[in-house]
C-alpha cells in the first residue's frame, strides 16, 4: 500500500471514531471536549496532517482535500449534536425550576444618576439661579491657558511632570477648569458670572482621597466693583446649600492666579469639629480655594485690571460628594459597586 493510501485509511478511520463518539456525547462539556481531540492543535486529524509536508504537490493535493472533507464532515456532527443537547438542556432546565415565562419579571431600575452627577447638577442649578452662566473648555489645553494666562510662571512646581501630564504634541490634559477662566475672560464681554464643570487630570497617586481624574466647577465673578465679601458672601451659602455647613472660616492661602488668596475651610463632618483623622485632628476641612483674580491675569485677557475686578474659586466636586454623603474612601464612587451606588 503506497503512502497516499495510508493516509486517506487514517483520516477514514478518524472520521468514523469521530462520528460515533460525538454521536454518543451526554453533555455539552463531553462533546466540546471530544470534538477538540479530533480537530484541536493535538487533535488526531491535525496529528495526521503534521508530515503533509513531506509529500509531493500531487499527494498533498489529494491528503489535503481528503482531510477538508472529514474536518467539513465532523464539524457538521458537532453542531448538529449541541443544537440537540442544548435544547434538552433548556428543557431540563425549565422542567427542574418550572419557569412560567408568560409571568412578567421583577422590574430592574434604570438610569439612576451617580452621585457626583446628582451633586454636579445640584451645585449648577444653584449657580444659575444667581445669574452665573454656565461655560465650558476643551479638557486638551495648550500650556497657555493652563498655565501661562493663569500668572504660573514657567518654573513653579505644578508645571512639573510629577504633577502633570506632558502630551507628545505639547499639548496637556488641563490640571484644573481655570484654563476655562482665561479662555472666558477673553472671549466673553464684560461683565460676566460664569461657572466651569469638568473632568480634569493630575500625576497623583491613587489612594483614599486622589485619583488621577477628578471633576471640578471653577467659578468666576468679574465686574466693576467686585468685592471679597461679595466672594464670601457667595462661598459660605454655597457651603451651607450642599452640605449643611454651619460653621466656616477663611484662612489665607497662596495661588499664582489670586490675590489675595483665601482657602474656605467648614467645620469637619465626621467629627463635627471634635478633631478626627479625616481632618488630621484640627476639627476643619478645607473646601473651595478661591481669591480676587491677579491683576496679570487680567492683563493677559487684555482687560484693565483698574477698571474691573473679579474674584474666583474651585471646587472639588468629588470631595464635595465624600463629605455629602460622608464616604472616607473616593476609589468607591468609581468602582461601580451597584450596593454602594444604589444607597444614594
Amino acid at each position: 500500500m503506497n503512502k497516499n493510501l495510508e493516509v486517506i485509511d487514517k483520516i477514514d478511520e478518524v472520521f468514523k471514531d469521530a462520528k460515533e463518539i460525538l454521536e454518543s456525547a451526554k453533555n455539552l462539556n463531553e462533546l466540546e471536549d471530544n470534538f477538540r481531540s479530533f480537530t484541536g492543535k493535538k487533535g488526531r486529524l491535525t496529528e495526521i496532517l503534521h508530515n503533509i509536508s513531506s509529500y509531493s504537490p500531487e499527494e498533498k493535493k489529494i491528503v489535503g482535500a481528503k482531510s477538508n472533507e472529514a474536518k467539513n464532515e465532523i464539524e457538521s456532527i458537532y453542531n448538529r449534536k449541541k443544537n440537540e443537547l442544548s435544547g434538552n438542556e433548556n428543557k431540563k432546565f425549565l422542567n427542574e425550576y418550572k419557569i412560567d415565562l408568560t409571568i412578567p419579571g421583577n422590574r430592574i431600575e434604570r438610569f439612576h444618576k451617580h452621585p457626583i452627577t446628582a451633586v454636579l447638577e445640584e451645585a449648577s442649578d444653584f449657580f444659575t439661579s444667581m445669574g452665573f452662566e454656565i461655560v465650558e473648555g476643551p479638557e486638551i489645553e495648550t500650556t497657555h491657558y493652563n498655565f501661562d494666562a493663569l500668572n504660573i510662571p514657567a518654573d513653579h512646581p505644578a508645571r512639573d511632570v510629577w504633577d502633570t501630564f506632558y502630551l507628545l504634541n505639547g499639548l496637556v490634559p488641563r490640571t484644573h477648569t481655570s484654563s476655562v477662566q482665561a479662555r472666558t475672560l477673553e472671549s466673553k464681554p464684560l461683565p460676566f458670572r460664569v461657572i466651569a464643570p469638568g473632568r480634569c487630570y493630575r500625576y497623583e497617586a491613587v489612594d483614599a482621597t486622589h485619583l488621577f481624574m477628578f471633576n471640578q466647577m471653577e467659578g468666576l465673578f468679574v465686574a466693576h466693583n467686585v468685592k471679597l465679601s461679595d466672594l464670601k458672601g457667595i462661598l459660605e451659602e454655597t457651603v451651607r446649600h450642599l452640605l449643611g455647613a454651619k460653621k466656616t472660616r477663611f484662612r489665607p492661602a497662596f495661588y499664582p492666579f489670586v490675590e489675595p488668596g483665601l482657602d474656605l475651610d467648614i467645620e469637619c463632618v465626621f467629627c463635627g469639629g471634635r478633631g478626627c483623622g479625616v481632618c488630621k485632628n484640627t476639627g476643619w476641612i478645607e473646601v473651595i480655594p478661591c481669591g480676587m483674580v491677579h491683576p496679570n491675569v487680567f492683563k493677559y485677557a487684555g482687560i484693565n485690571p483698574k477698571e474691573y475686578k473679579g474674584f474666583a474659586f474651585g471646587m472639588g466636586f468629588d470631595r464635595i460628594v465624600m463629605l455629602k454623603y460622608n464616604i472616607n474612601d473616593l476609589r468607591l464612587l468609581y468602582q461601580g459597586n451597584l450596593d454602594i451606588l444604589n444607597q444614594f
